[in-house]
């Protein structure tokens, strides 16, 4: 091959490896369900849902479908929850947020948000008078709105609990407050306060409806009561039991009641009272319930997102057609294929990439609130939830609790060491099996205070704990002792995933970014700088491409081991992102936060000059350390076998030394240079340029040697 001895400086510039910005991130469709909070029915009879993570979405045939209200600059609907909903008499449309309350003027198709006057814009309840004045309860306290909710004043004279979690307004024009801690009423719009708990044995107020001038009905953390005397007397609904979250009208006189996963049901405005579901929907909360104008019931949950009833309450049917704003904390997949999400509503199965989701829900073990899962290569599936460690040995079609053994309660990680080794992290002690899972031992307890969120196990058998406020610790013994090792780690020590490199290099990730070491953890390096702090997850791909997740952030990849960083979220609108998975064709699967499972396949593609770019064969990877003194190591991978020419130049194109060169096989390669020349003389601190040629293509990349 010719002999480079001289190059312009414009090839430095080029001649690189970018990802394919072409390619866009497509939401899987779901897994659907989650936590939807408030409904509302529009004049035009179009539904609106306010959801927990997820913003607002709206249907216009029933229910039959969804379609997500993209958010805008004057109603930013990420990380925004819709607690309640409710219109005033001219068919405004009003959201209670954690972020104020916005407006629609347009049936819902649009929206404002507004929060000037709030000293605490967490809104969790409205309510509008005959006057179309506008009561807004928040953790902060009551306010009130005169303009449309344009402004905001606070009235909080007498009221005892700031908290407040529910609103109405009575057929005589009061207003009543339910808070953490009390009932409170005022007869003079808001400007003064007093307490009508008596005869509530439960003062933790979920709900409020007036069912006439002077009868009242609460639901509490314990219960319903009823009052007949304005509030002034409480009596509790014997029934009528576990919290109580909403009520509605069906009629002049059938009333309902949702709760923790039960229905209630009265046919005499609510003096009694009878369980009207037949079968609880388990984990779950009616938030908020609504008569539809055909008579059927519509309902808000936790966990399963809409559900209708065409049977006054007594079954219930999902109507979650593209409403995905499910909580994905996790993803794994099966040696069979299958690919799986855990989420705060559950485990999740697709067989086909994401085009059909289903629940592994079981009622005789339910897992909810998923904070672990894992796939062994034997094909066995762990999975923490509701507290405990479940095992399937049938890719979920059944599940088994662990071993009792484990008495601690919320599994964080699982991780998989050699032969049957299985390692899980609870907050501040760690479980061993060495049976593959069928019995455990409790490993020392050397994390005091350190809560433990990830665990991995290196290729030589040692252990990587990362805690959410100590950083790292690791263990060479099977975990019967255990190193702090955050030599380097930055001021932030929340780690979140580790990643083991083919050279045996070792990856972190946390809240300030990503780290590598190249001692098994005895000292780490800080990469380049990622777009956003508070990477949760990272992957690598067969291509040796990076991914990362960032809170609030979305993805990003780096092509150069980790040197520079690009955001890549064209299509991902949600950017609350969460968990990674890597598919063995490169598909790259990502988690959020309220809107379900994206996917996206990405690759390399030549950004070489010529007209007709040849398929990339070779990736130069990025150096490490960099800076360094006086050794870096160079890797890079082949496609094929071929012919190569590894280079170092000085900044003018100088050659200062030839690293390697002849014939090498498809795969990994690792070439050290010493910061010395040819003649083996130490070179000057400066920037570097090493080129790698091969197959009639060149890469190049630059590098920092410091003395």
């Amino acid at each position: 091959m010719k002999s480079v001895t001289h190059i312009g400086a414009a090839w430095l510039l080029t001649l690189t490896t970018l990802f394919a910005q072409s390619a866009e991130w497509q939401q899987t469709n779901g897994p659907l369900g989650g936590d939807v909070n408030a409904l509302m029915l529009t004049d035009a009879g179009t539904l609106i849902a306010g959801t927990r993570l997820g913003g607002l979405y709206r249907s216009t045939n029933a229910g039959a479908t969804w379609e997500r209200i993209p958010e805008t600059s004057q109603a930013p609907f990420l990380f925004v929850s819709v607690w309640d909903l409710t219109r005033n008499s001219q068919g405004h449309l009003f959201a209670a947020t954690n972020r104020g309350v916005y407006r629609s003027t347009d049936g819902g198709a649009t929206w404002t948000a507004f929060r000037d006057g709030f000293t605490n814009p967490f809104v969790e309840a409205l309510a509008i008078n005959s006057a179309d004045v506008i009561f807004a309860g928040t953790r902060g306290g009551m306010f009130r709105s005169e303009d449309s909710g344009e402004t905001w004043v606070a009235f909080n004279n007498g009221l005892a609990e700031l908290h407040v979690q529910a609103v109405a307004v009575t057929p005589l024009g009061d207003v009543l407050a339910g808070t953490q801690d009390g009932l409170f009423l005022s007869s003079d719009n808001g400007d003064n306060w007093s307490e009508i708990s008596s005869g509530l044995s439960n003062k933790r107020i979920y709900a409020i409806f007036p069912v006439s001038e002077d009868t009242l009905l609460v639901g509490t953390l314990g219960g319903a009561f009823l009052s007949t005397d304005h509030g002034a007397n409480w009596n509790k609904l014997d029934v009528v039991f576990g919290s109580i979250y909403s009520f509605v009208r069906q009629s002049n006189t059938t009333l309902y009641a949702g709760g923790g996963g039960f229905l209630f049901r009265s046919t005499d405005n609510g003096v009694t009272w009878s369980q009207g579901i037949l079968e609880k929907l388990e984990g779950g909360a009616f938030w908020d319930i609504l008569v539809l104008p055909s008579g059927n019931l519509m309902a808000a949950t936790s966990t399963y997102g809409v559900v209708r009833s065409s049977d006054a309450g007594a079954t219930w049917q999902p109507a979650n057609t593209q409403l995905a704003v499910t909580e994905v904390v996790e993803l794994a997949s099966a040696p069979s294929g299958e690919l799986f999400a855990g989420t705060g509503d559950g485990v999740f199965r697709t067989r086909d990439g994401g085009d059909t989701w289903e629940s592994l829900f079981t009622p005789d073990l339910p897992l909810l609130d998923v904070r672990a899962m894992a796939s062994h290569p034997t094909g066995r599936l762990f999975v923490g939830a509701n507290g405990i460690l479940a095992l399937s040995d049938d890719n979920g079609e059944s599940w088994t609790q662990a071993d009792s053994s484990l008495n601690e309660r919320f599994p964080e990680s699982v991780a998989f060491g050699q032969n049957q080794e299985v390692y899980v992290g609870f907050y501040e002690r760690i479980f061993k099996s060495t049976d593959g899972g069928d019995t455990w031992s409790a490993l020392p307890d050397t994390f005091p205070q350190a809560t433990i969120q990830e665990l991995a196990v290196a290729p030589d058998g040692a252990v990587f704990a990362g805690t959410r406020s100590s950083g790292v610790f690791r263990s060479t013994d099977g975990g019967a002792s255990w190193q702090p090792i955050n030599n380097g780690l930055g001021a932030s020590p929340d780690m979140t995933a580790f990643l083991f490199l083919p050279n045996g290099d070792v990856l972190a990730s946390g809240f300030d970014g990503v780290f590598r070491s190249g001692d098994s953890g005895d000292t780490w390096q800080k990469l380049g700088n990622v777009p956003v702090l508070g990477v949760k997850d990272l992957v690598q791909d067969s291509a040796g491409n990076l991914f990362i997740t960032m809170r609030g952030g979305g993805v990003a990849v780096s092509e150069d081991d980790g040197a520079t960083w690009t955001s890549i979220n064209d299509g991902l609108w949600n950017k609350d992102a969460t968990a990674l998975f890597v598919t063995e064709g490169d598909r790259v699967y990502v988690g959020t936060r309220g809107a379900g499972v994206f996917s996206a396949r990405f690759g390399p593609t030549s950004v070489d000059s010529k007209a007709n770019p040849q398929p990339i064969t070779f990736v130069l990877r990025q150096n490490y350390p960099n800076p360094f003194n006086p050794e870096t190591r160079i890797r890079y991978r082949l496609a094929s076998s071929a012919d190569v020419t590894l280079a170092v130049f000085n900044p003018l194109g100088q050659l200062v030394r030839t690293l390697a060169t002849g014939h090498r096989p498809a795969g990994e390669h690792v070439v050290t240079w010493d910061g010395r020349d040819a003649k083996g003389r130490p070179v000057a601190s400066g920037v570097y340029v090493y080129r790698l040629s091969a197959s009639a293509m060149t890469q190049s990349r630059k590098m920092v040697l410091t003395r």
